[in-house]
Parts: structure tokens; sequence; C-alpha cells
């Protein structure tokens, strides 16, 4: 059921007409932790994002075509994203707004409210037609994006004390500015918010409980950036969990300064004395959140593995309050001031079956990262070996992003290929990137379906240089 039309004022969550609700939460949350050994992991898992392939999941028979070509190019696991970035979901919800009830248009079809069908359950169609075929379905939810800033639509714009508040320059020093008015696409919501945690709790209950899913992943669990968030329930909560206020807010902490920067506004972020609590407070907020979806997950259904996406480059987690590491690999070896033992306590890792780590980057290799100015971890193999030593024992499946290769199948194909030689899987980002770019051969040649030197598998990939 939607929230309601754009603009109105949508009512107040409902989840006490949820059966058993809130209460099934507490009660899974209060359950021992399960022992049962997770399902199979993905070993090459496609990622459906929601808006861009909206038009082929609209139909059974669209949604039979997914499934045939990817099981014919070799993947085991389809990620389809059961709640997307802006906080639309792909089934019928009791609460969350469905994507047919979206007013924005794509290149390739009008809005969604003007002609996706009433009746279709896209999700359960495709968790039936995937097994049908043999392939698992991981459900993806991206967990704090709340809203899309030029449409007007989303939770957190209806529902404004949901928004993240960002720190942002003005001309009378920091000012605060809430997520709708920051400048980003992605309206975030506040991770710290109590009503925030139960609505993507209940997010993750819907889909677990109503879908036979094979498991679970969850995306945009982090803040949005080192900006957010500067609510005053943020600060209470950050002041309650150190034992002290923070007597300037928000420079005790971060504040904007004019000077050499990078950032159009000629301002730049400079750290305070509480930069490294305030990190890790952060992490430990996200830590809290994805603990408890993990319980919940595994009070459900208590053989699902589950995932979380991180983007590969760990040096700059701290800006997002992921900790998705651990151990000496996870030790800053250059800048510090962000690094406290508070930070490395807040791990993931004891939460995660698994971790998909986005190696999004141009250069395949660490030399040709190198030779572009960028660190040895800006690239495809790079990335992989820094993800696995952060991660430890944790399994980490290497996400490529082909459209980055659009104008290079060769070099995408030795991204493929590097991501499966130096992970335990590959990731394929996205289903309309492999379409758009004709990309199901080459997938079928890096799956080996496709005899190498075949006329099908195009001109053959360099092997990475893994200097």
């Amino acid at each position: 059921m939607a929230t309601g039309p754009p603009g109105r004022r949508a009512p107040r969550l409902r989840l006490f007409l949820l059966p058993c609700g809130p209460l099934a939460l507490v009660l899974a949350l209060s359950l021992p932790p399960s022992t049962a050994a997770p399902g199979p992991l993905p070993r090459r898992a496609l990622w459906i994002e929601v808006s861009a392939n909206l038009w082929a999941l609209s139909t059974v028979e669209g949604i039979r075509a997914i499934v045939a070509r990817a099981q014919a190019a070799g993947f085991d696991t389809l990620i389809p994203e059961a709640k997307n970035a802006w906080g639309f979901v792909l089934y019928d919800s009791a609460f969350a707004p469905h994507i047919r009830a979206s007013h924005l248009p794509r290149a390739g079809y009008p809005p969604p409210a003007t002609w996706y069908p009433a009746d279709h359950d896209a999700l359960a169609v495709l968790v039936r037609e995937a097994h049908a075929a043999g392939l698992r379905v991981h459900a993806a939810v991206n967990a704090f994006g709340e809203g899309l800033t030029w449409t007007g639509q989303g939770p957190a714009l209806e529902r404004p004390g949901w928004q993240a508040v960002h720190v942002q320059p003005g001309p009378d020093g920091t000012r605060f500015v809430p997520a709708a008015e920051a400048g980003e696409a992605i309206v975030f919501a506040n991770p710290a918010h109590p009503e925030v945690q139960l609505y993507e709790l209940a997010v993750i209950w819907e889909v677990l409980s109503r879908y036979p899913v094979d498991g679970l992943v969850l995306d945009r669990a982090r803040y949005p950036d080192l900006t957010a968030d500067f609510s005053d329930l943020s600060r209470e909560r950050f002041e309650a969990a150190t034992g002290r206020p923070v007597a300037r807010w928000p420079d005790e902490v971060l504040t904007w300064q004019a000077g050499p920067s990078t950032d159009p506004s000629g301002f730049r972020l400079i750290p305070g004395p509480r930069f490294a609590e305030w990190v890790a407070w952060r992490a430990g907020v996200i830590a809290a959140f994805v603990r408890a979806a993990r319980a919940l997950a595994r009070a459900l259904r208590p053989d699902i593995p589950v995932g979380y996406y991180v983007g590969a480059w760990y040096p700059e987690a701290y800006r997002t309050g992921q900790n998705w590491g651990s151990g000496p690999a996870a030790r800053p070896t250059g800048r510090t001031d962000w690094w406290s033992p508070a930070w490395e306590a807040a791990t993931l890792l004891p939460h995660l079956d698994y971790v998909l780590a986005g190696l999004y980057s141009r250069p395949v290799s660490p030399w040709e990262a190198r030779r572009q100015g960028g660190a040895w971890w800006r690239s495809v193999t790079g990335g992989a070996r820094l993800a696995r030593a952060v991660a430890g024992l944790v399994p980490v499946i290497g996400s490529v992003w082909l459209d980055l290769y659009r104008d290079d199948p060769a070099a995408g194909e030795a991204a493929l290929r590097a991501a499966l030689r130096h992970t335990a899987g590959l990731m394929v980002f996205d289903l309309s990137d492999v379409e758009g770019g004709g990309w199901w051969e080459r997938l079928r040649a890096v799956a080996g379906i496709v005899p190498a030197g075949h006329p099908e598998a195009g001109p053959a990939a360099p092997s990475p240089d893994d200097r």
C-alpha cells in the first residue's frame, strides 16, 4: 500500500496494523542467536535494480526472460532490490510505498503510477521463476535511503523528522541542512532514529516472513557521508553514549573552514577534538542496526545468509560509519585522526555471512591505478585484495559495475575475471547494464560456458597485471 500521493502528508507509520508486527520484531530480537549454518553463498550473482529494470519486472514474461538469460550466462543467484535506494518496494507492503506509486519517468517508460499493473507481485514471481530454474534469490534491502530529492517522493520526504541533518558551510559559519535540501539525489534517513530503525526492520520482517528468498543483502545500511547526521537527536544520543556533553556543537566534532579545498564552496572540513569519538559512535549505530537485522533474519529463517554491500575503499569507510573490517589489515597507515579502539570494536563482521565489495574502479590492476595517480586499492584487483585482508574470515564477493567499461569490453571482461580470481565470487551490477551493453556472451565466456576462442566470446581479454 502506498503512503499517498507526493505532497500530501502521510499518516504516521502504522506498524501496529501488521499481523504481530512490532511484537514479532521484539520477540525475534530477544531470541538467542541461531546456531544453524547459513545456506549457500552466491558464487556468481546478478544485481537487479528496480527502477532501471522495471519494464521487464512488470510482467511474468519479462521476469521469465531475465531468469532464462541469467541462467544461460552462468549466474547462480539473483539479487533483486526488494526496497530500492529511495524507499520504494517491489512487493505489496502494508506500509512502505510500492514502486507502482512512483511518479518518476525514465527513458524507457512513463511514470509507473500510470501503467504498472495493480495486481502484479514482481518479487513473488521472480522468486518462483528463479527457483524453478535452479537459481537462488537474495533480496536486497536499501536500509536508510528513503527519498528522491527532485521528485519529492519517499518516506523521509513525507516525514521530515526522519531526515538526516547535514552540516554545510554558510555565510556565518557551519549551518544545519535537512537531507532533502543538502544537494544530494538520495534523501537519507537518520540511522540513529528509533522510528527509522523499526521501519527498516519491519521491511526485512515483511520480506523474509512472506517470501521464500534464499538470502538477505543489506545495502545503504550506513550514513550518507561525513557531514551527517547532526540532528538534535543524534547529538543527545552521542552525549549519552560518551557520558559528557558537547560544549561547542558541531565544532568539537566537525566544522567547515575557509581555505584550500576541493569543495566547490571553497571551504574544507576540519575535524574537531571529538572527531574520533564521533566516528566510532556512528559506527556503533550501524553495527547495532546490522546486529538487529541479522538477529531478526535468523529468527525468521535460521539458515538464511546475510550479506552486506560496501564500497571496497575501506580506508574511507569511516566517512559512512561502516566498519566492515578487523585486525591489523584494518588499521590505518595514512590519516589516523579518525581511528580509535572504539571504532575497531564496532566491527560488523560478527554479524555478517558475506560481504559484497564494490570494486567500482576503472583500472583493473594496481599498477594501472598508480599510473593514473590513484592508490593501489583504487583498482579491481587491489580493491579485492584489500577487502579480503580487511574482512578476514568473512567471505568477500567482488562486485563489478559494467557501465564503467561500456567503451572497453575487453577491460570489462578482465575486471570480471579479476573479481572471480581474487575473491570468493562475483556480483555483476546491474542487469540493465548487462542488457544495454550487450554483455551476455562475455559473461558466458567468463563463466566458461562459451569456449575460449569461440566467435561468440569476442576478443580475448588480457589477464590483469597483479603487480
